[in-house]
């Protein structure tokens, strides 16, 4: 999800927001990761991050997932700020249950601030188990490339950096096969397909976000079949 800065003030201001320009910027291609990890090394020597308006920290609690005894089959998709895909996904006949997360990256226990950097080289994703019995993978997937641009690289509408990339992460070779085809059918998209790897649930504080209110307070319909408009931040 988009950041906000939380500035120190005085003599300080211009060099924290002049780090946390860097951090919204991600990791760019023209970038090195060398340089992303300078970034954020900076923003911690100043003492801060770029946080989210909700106030979220490095320390705060992170959800749990997979749902215990669960017998459905899962499915992994990355297509920008993760509040607004959660609740595409979350108002879809058949699918269980959702998670926020980071996939796809270089470090384990990522933390949300860390993602931002892009020095982890994760993707903010949406991981749900769903019922094949009600909705199919390849159903999941045109939800997916009708929810954002696939054209994009490294970023969707105004969130630049590796960690907007459109991705579909499979579960097993059917999924990896309906996966390519479906690609295959949307011409000049840049998604990534690739293994799905270890999954981190994202802070409780980003779980359902849009849901339960986002930043205004208001929460967002996520009733099966519903059609509201999404509105990306709350």
């Amino acid at each position: 999800g988009p950041r906000a800065s939380h500035l120190l003030g005085g003599a300080t201001k211009h060099l924290v927001a002049k780090a946390c320009a860097g951090f919204r910027g991600g990791l760019r291609p023209s970038r090195g990761r060398s340089e992303a990890r300078t970034l954020a090394s900076a923003a911690l020597r100043l003492g801060t991050v770029c946080l989210f308006s909700m106030g979220g920290s490095a320390s705060a609690k992170m959800a749990s997932w997979p749902p215990e005894g669960n017998k459905y089959p899962l499915a992994t998709f990355a297509a920008g700020c993760f509040w607004g895909v959660e609740l595409r996904f979350q108002r879809v006949p058949g699918v269980v249950k959702t998670c926020v997360g980071y996939v796809a990256g270089d470090v384990d226990n990522p933390s949300y601030e860390t993602v931002c950097s892009g020095a982890t080289g994760h993707t903010e994703a949406v991981q749900m188990t769903y019922d094949p019995e009600v909705v199919s993978f390849s159903q999941l997937c045109d939800v997916f490339y009708n929810g954002h641009n696939p054209k994009q690289l490294n970023r969707q509408g105004n969130d630049v950096g590796t960690q907007y990339r459109s991705g579909i992460y499979f579960h097993d070779d059917e999924q990896k096969k309906v996966a390519e085809e479906k690609k295959s059918g949307v011409k000049g998209a840049v998604t990534e397909i690739a293994a799905a790897t270890k999954f981190w649930p994202a802070e409780q504080y980003h779980q359902q976000y849009l849901e339960k209110g986002g930043r205004l307070g208001l929460g967002q319909n996520a009733s099966k079949g519903c059609t509201d408009p999404i509105r990306c931040y709350g």
